[in-house]
C-alpha cells in the first residue's frame, strides 16, 4: 500500500511539473501576427488562461504582434521565437495609463525570453511619443499619464530577462523599469539608440 501510494504521488509530481512547462502558441488564442490587428485583449486572455491551469509558457512564432498594455501573472512565461516581434501600439490610450506593454505587479516566477536571441519587444518610441504628446497638448491626458516602457515590475520576485532584441523604448535610456523587484537580465540588448 505504501508503494501504491509513492508511485501515486511521483505521479502526481510529474504532472504538476509538466503542467507548470506546458507550452501555448499565440496562434491558439486568435493572436494575429500581420502587425496590424490589435491583440491586447487576445493576449491578456490568452496569460489569464494559462495562470488559470497553473502555468506555462506563450509562445509567439514568427510575425510582428500589435498589443497595448497587458498583465503578466504569477508562472506565465513569455517566449519570443525567430523573427518574432512584439510591436507596442502608436495609440496612447491602447497603454489604459499604464507604465509599459508587459507590466507585473506582485508576479514571481516569470521569464521572457527569446530563443536563438532575435525576438523583438519594440517599443515604437516615435509613433507613441507624438500620440503621447499630441493628446497631452489637447489636454485629453493628465500631468500624472506615464510614457509606457517596455517592462515595468512591482514587488515582483524571481523574474528573469534573457536574450532578446529591445527597440525603440518610449522612455530613454531604460527598456524596464523594476520598483522593489527582483529581475535577472541576461544576453538582453539593442539596435537602436535609445
Amino acid at each position: 500500500m505504501k508503494k501504491i501510494i509513492a508511485i501515486t504521488a511521483a505521479a502526481l509530481l510529474c504532472i504538476g511539473s509538466f503542467a507548470q512547462g506546458k507550452e501555448y502558441l499565440a496562434s491558439y488564442f486568435g493572436i494575429k501576427s500581420n502587425g496590424e490587428i490589435d491583440n491586447t485583449t487576445s493576449i491578456q486572455k490568452a496569460i489569464d488562461f494559462i495562470a488559470e491551469k497553473g502555468g506555462g509558457t506563450l509562445t509567439f512564432s514568427v510575425g510582428r504582434y500589435l498589443t497595448g498594455a497587458v498583465y503578466l501573472k504569477s508562472g506565465v512565461n513569455i517566449r519570443l521565437d525567430a523573427a518574432s516581434d512584439i510591436i507596442g501600439t502608436d495609440n496612447i490610450y491602447g497603454y489604459k495609463g499604464q507604465k509599459a506593454i508587459f507590466n507585473a505587479i506582485g508576479v514571481e516566477n516569470v521569464k521572457i525570453y527569446a530563443t536563438r536571441g532575435n525576438g523583438v519587444i519594440d517599443g515604437r518610441a516615435d509613433l507613441v511619443l507624438k500620440s503621447y504628446n499630441d493628446q497631452k497638448a489637447k489636454g485629453y491626458l493628465n500631468e500624472s499619464t506615464p510614457v509606457p516602457t517596455l517592462l515595468y515590475f512591482e514587488n515582483c520576485k524571481n523574474i528573469k530577462l534573457q536574450k532578446f532584441l529591445y527597440r525603440n523604448p518610449a522612455t530613454p535610456g531604460k527598456f524596464y523599469e523594476a520598483v522593489n523587484s527582483d529581475v535577472t537580465v541576461e544576453g538582453c540588448f539593442t539596435d537602436t539608440r535609445d
